[in-house]
């Protein structure tokens, strides 16, 4: 990517700033409006959904009851693509304005910063059939909002030992965290540490799942606020995970060079 001026290089905003200034309504508009759907964002949720099909043939149910997301910001597709795959969805944040717009969405109250049935119909058409009716996505957004109530909305800090406190000792089937560790960590040594830190939440031979950007250095939250990124490689993303007791050697993969997003799933030995 381009180098930035100094002037720009300042107005980079660091992990630290994520609590005061990340704003959850900028971002769900930038991301996950139907403009931003139709433009681009649909490219990234392709992966998930076919990692839950993977994960509906090679597991049996009693495998995969239980989901927490780390990371997922004030949004929801997580629950929406995995809706089929698990009977309890936990989804935890490090911000407290992104907890709240998921609160929000768990009591069904009107939002002006998104419609997710934008995003449900991208979802829907990766699974295959004829494109959904009105109905169809409402009858989605309720099962994925129903597995939420069933599981929780968690404060999450991937810097400390218990990242959900919450979820202090408890094992989950899946475990799942987008886009997360780049925008968290400062440098090699904080990224790897907090990888181990979320496999405390994931039972053995349960399944990880990972979206990570690749090979840059920031990345727009909405309203032109720029956040640091952890500059990642394919293969620190893969040692950090092996480290972390992860069998990435049959791991499903998808590297998308054009958008340099990579998606994984792979299991906790």
């Amino acid at each position: 990517m381009a180098e930035n001026s100094s002037e720009e290089q300042e107005a980079v905003l660091q992990p630290k700033d994520y609590c005061k200034l990340f704003d959850p309504d900028a971002y769900l508009q930038f991301y996950f409006s139907q403009n931003a759907i139709e433009d681009g964002t649909r490219v990234s949720l392709f992966a998930l959904p076919v990692f839950a099909q993977i994960m509906i043939q090679q597991m049996r149910p009693t495998e995969r009851e239980t989901l927490l997301d780390i990371g997922a910001g004030p949004t929801v597709y997580s629950a929406l693509c995995f809706r089929d795959v698990c009977r309890q969805i936990h989804l935890a944040d490090y911000v407290e304005r992104n907890l709240e717009v998921l609160r929000k969405w768990v009591r069904k109250e009107p939002s002006e910063s998104v419609d997710w049935q934008p995003t449900i119909r991208v979802i829907k058409r990766t699974e295959g059939g004829p494109p959904p009716t009105n109905q169809v996505c409402e009858e989605v957004e309720e099962k994925a909002r129903g597995l939420v109530k069933s599981g929780g909305i968690h404060f999450a800090d991937v810097h400390q030992f218990d990242v959900v406190p919450e979820m202090q000792g408890v094992l989950v089937d899946v475990l799942v965290s987008i886009f997360t560790l780049e925008s968290a960590c400062k440098n090699y040594e904080e990224y790897r540490q907090c990888v181990k830190n979320m496999m405390r939440h994931l039972r053995s031979g349960g399944r990880f799942i990972i979206g990570s950007v690749l090979e840059d250095n920031v990345y727009n939250s909405g309203s032109k606020t720029i956040f640091h990124l952890l500059n990642l490689t394919e293969e620190i993303v893969i040692e950090a995970l092996e480290e972390a007791g992860l069998d990435t050697k049959n791991a499903k993969k998808y590297v998308l060079d054009g958008e340099g997003v990579m998606f994984m799933m792979c299991t906790k030995n």
